[in-house]
């Protein structure tokens, strides 16, 4: 038993939520280890979080707790959805749905071992809810004795927009994401195939390439991100400002 809690939240750094959440873990399971994926989630945003969520699950071992604090509905009951080889610790709102799609849930519970929660003033169920229920999930790898269990068609999901085919070999999609090097990252997976331009607000980016040499500073070319997903460039320059493009713009794939 690996004993992580793995947290993806919009929390930041500047203030001090991320470090209360620490402690309660800590506090509750002394020998857990804490992974921060990331709190720059955008705030308040789901899909953001989703797709940080779908980067990252499968790098990390069996039995790991995700606990995901992206909370931007304070009525959506909190759950624990249990997966052949995970645990996720979340409000009821969505924010797995991507995962979901390559590690199905196998069981949803509505958490109720209220004896686990922290009093604390304010509505912080990150810290006073999910957190030790997330620290003490890590110890039992068990769910069971945390919640009742719910039919898994009551957890909430959403979809985005797949690339629609507007003719043949043309595709338009948007962008999923700008990363912080400015790089964008679009709802498009390589599938085999290199596309012959990639146009955005007028402009083609017609040059493909794996590696990130051999260019001059601030020229684009189109690449793969970690994850599989095409991406448009720019060498050691941000392509989101050169293209004044921002997440969730069309764009035109021609292959």
């Amino acid at each position: 038993m690996e004993n992580i809690v793995a947290v993806i939240s919009d929390y930041g750094l500047k203030d001090t939520y991320l470090g209360t959440v620490h402690g309660v873990i800590r506090s509750v399971n002394p020998d857990a280890k804490i992974v921060d994926i990331t709190h720059n989630v955008r705030s308040f945003d789901l899909v953001d979080a989703a797709v940080k969520f779908k980067w990252s699950f499968k790098y990390f071992p069996r039995g790991t707790v995700f606990l995901i604090l992206v909370d931007p509905d304070p009525s959506s009951e909190p759950i624990i959805v249990s997966t052949e080889k995970y645990f996720i610790v979340c409000p009821n709102n969505g924010v797995g749905s991507l995962v979901f799609k390559e590690e199905p849930p196998e069981a949803v519970y509505r958490i109720t071992a209220n004896h686990y929660f922290i009093e604390g003033k304010g509505n912080f169920r990150g810290r006073n809810i999910l957190a030790p229920i997330a620290a003490e999930l890590a110890k039992l790898q068990s769910a069971h004795h945390l919640g009742e269990e719910i039919e898994i068609s009551k957890l909430k999901r959403f979809r985005i927009p797949s690339p629609v085919e507007l003719s043949p070999g043309i595709f338009e999609t948007i962008i999923l994401d700008v990363d912080s090097f400015g790089n964008l990252i679009l709802n498009m997976e390589y599938e085999g195939k290199e596309p012959k331009s990639i146009e955005i607000n007028g402009i083609k980016v017609e040059k493909v390439s794996e590696k990130f040499s051999g260019f001059q500073k601030g020229e684009l070319f189109v690449s793969i991100n970690p994850e599989g997903h095409f991406q448009i460039v720019a060498y050691m320059a941000s392509a989101a400002n050169i293209l004044k493009a921002k997440r969730g713009m069309k764009v035109k794939v021609e292959f």
